[in-house]
C-alpha cells in the first residue's frame, strides 16, 4: 500500500537578493484514495464519445453485444490516449457493465486482463441505469527523461448512464488521484498538493494548487480541500512567525513531478485575497422573510393555472439535488426578505427538478442549474437567468420590466 502522506520533497531554493523573487521548486509525488486524507472534490465528468463495435470483430472472452468502443484522451499526445471497450454481459444483456481497458494501446482487447464489472443501479428518481467503474488507475508516458522513461500512474472513476432501452453512446470519466509533496520556503515547512482539473493527465497553469503550512491545523486534510485550493493564478500564503509569505506560482512539469513558485513582494493577506470567494458575505446580514414567497413543486400548468386566475406571472425555478448553488439560493436568496417581498407582490412560483421533469427542461432548453425562468400565464418565456444569483441580482432581474 502507498503511503500517501506525508511525502518527502525535494527542493531547488535560490537566494533571495533586492528586487528579486525567492523561486521554490517542490518534488510532487502521485497521490490517491487510501488510508490517508484524499481529495475531496473532483472536476466535471470528460465525455467520451462511443461507438458500436463492428459486427465482424470478435469480443473478449465473457463480453456480449451491445459492445461499444472509445478513446480517454489522456497524456501528452494520442500516442498515449488509451482505448477501452465497454460491453454488456450474460446477466445484464442492456446494459454496458463490462469495461476493457487496452492498457498496452495496441489495439487488442483480448490480451488485457479480465474487465472491471459494474453491476447496474437504478436511480430511484430518474429511473436511470448507471454503471460506475471505480478507481481504475492507468499508466502515462511522458517521453524521456535524465533517469530513463517517465511514466507516471493517474486514477481514474468512469461511469455510464442508460436512459432508455438504447445503450448509451456516453462514457464518463473525471480524474481520482493528485499530485502531492512537501517543501522548505526559508525555514518554514509547507504541504503541497496540485489537482489535474480538465482529467487530461497533462499538469499545467490550467490546473489548481495549494499550498498550506504543514504546522496549521489539520493541513493534511485541508492542503487537499477547494476551500484551499485554487486556480494557478491565484496566490498561496504561508505564515512565518506574525507574517505572512505570498506565493505566486510559476510552472508545473507535464507529468507532475514538479511545481515551481515563487516568494514574491505583494501588499496582500490570505484573508483580503479569499474575501471575494465567498458569495454569501453580502447575504448573512440581510434580513430573513416573516413572510416566505410559497413553492409549488413539479406542477407548471397548476402554477400557469393560478397565474392566470390572480393575473400573475410565473417564477420557474429549475434545480436538482446534486446542485449546490440550488441549495445556496434556497438558504439565502428565495428566503430574503426584500426578495420575498418581491416574489409575492407578483408571482406565483413553482420548482422544477431537472433530472425529472426532461420534457419541460427541452422545452425551455435549460443548459445548467439553477435555471430561473419568468414565464407569463400561458407559458411564455419572458426572461431567465443561469447560475448563482446574489439577492441584488435577483431584485434587478425581478425589477426589469420585460
Amino acid at each position: 500500500m502507498r503511503v500517501l502522506w506525508p511525502v518527502a520533497g525535494a527542493v531547488v531554493f535560490a537566494s533571495l537578493v533586492a528586487a528579486q523573487a525567492q523561486t521554490v521548486r517542490a518534488t510532487l509525488v502521485y497521490g490517491a484514495p487510501g488510508s490517508g486524507p484524499g481529495v475531496n472534490f473532483s472536476p466535471k465528468g470528460t465525455q467520451v464519445a462511443l461507438t458500436d463495435l463492428a459486427a465482424n470483430e470478435a469480443l473478449p472472452a465473457g463480453a456480449v453485444r451491445p459492445a461499444k468502443r472509445g478513446i480517454l484522451q489522456v497524456g501528452p499526445d494520442k500516442s498515449t490516449w488509451i482505448p477501452v471497450l465497454v460491453t454488456a454481459d450474460a446477466a445484464h444483456p442492456a446494459d454496458l457493465c463490462q469495461l476493457f481497458v487496452d492498457r498496452n494501446r495496441n489495439g487488442n482487447f483480448a490480451d488485457e486482463a479480465p474487465p472491471v464489472t459494474a453491476t447496474p443501479t437504478q436511480n430511484e428518481k430518474t429511473k436511470a441505469w448507471w454503471s460506475s467503474f471505480s478507481k481504475i488507475e492507468l499508466s502515462i508516458p511522458y517521453g524521456r527523461g535524465p533517469q530513463g522513461d517517465i511514466v507516471e500512474p493517474y486514477l481514474t472513476n468512469l461511469w455510464i448512464v442508460r436512459d432508455g432501452e438504447t445503450a448509451p453512446s456516453v462514457l464518463r470519466f473525471s480524474v481520482g488521484s493528485w499530485r502531492q509533496g512537501t517543501v522548505k520556503i526559508g525555514n518554514v515547512e509547507a504541504l503541497v498538493a496540485v489537482m489535474d482539473s480538465n482529467n487530461d493527465a497533462i499538469f499545467d497553469a490550467e490546473d489548481m494548487w495549494s499550498v498550506l503550512g504543514a504546522a496549521e491545523p489539520d493541513a493534511a486534510r485541508r492542503v487537499l480541500t477547494i476551500a484551499e485550493a485554487r486556480d494557478t493564478n491565484r496566490l498561496m500564503f504561508v505564515k512565518t512567525g506574525d507574517k505572512e509569505l505570498v506565493l505566486e506560482f510559476r510552472k508545473l512539469s507535464p507529468d507532475g513531478r514538479a511545481l515551481d513558485f515563487a516568494v514574491v513582494d505583494r501588499p496582500m493577506t490570505k484573508a483580503a485575497d479569499r474575501a471575494p470567494d465567498d458569495m454569501l458575505a453580502p447575504e448573512r446580514s440581510r434580513p430573513r422573510a416573516t413572510t416566505p414567497f410559497v413553492w409549488q413543486h413539479a406542477n407548471l400548468e397548476a402554477a400557469l393555472a393560478q397565474a392566470r386566475a390572480k393575473n400573475l406571472k410565473v417564477v420557474v425555478d429549475f434545480e436538482t439535488t446534486w446542485c449546490g448553488p440550488c441549495k445556496q439560493m434556497d438558504e439565502w436568496i428565495w428566503n430574503d426578505a426584500e426578495v420575498a417581498g418581491a416574489l409575492n407582490a407578483g408571482y406565483i412560483g413553482v420548482k422544477l427538478d431537472g433530472d425529472i421533469e426532461k420534457a419541460l427542461v427541452k422545452r425551455y432548453n435549460v443548459a445548467g442549474y439553477p435555471t430561473g425562468l419568468v414565464v407569463d400565464a400561458a407559458g411564455k418565456e419572458l426572461k431567465r437567468f443561469l447560475g448563482y444569483q446574489s439577492s441584488k441580482q435577483i431584485l434587478d432581474w425581478l425589477g426589469d420590466k420585460r
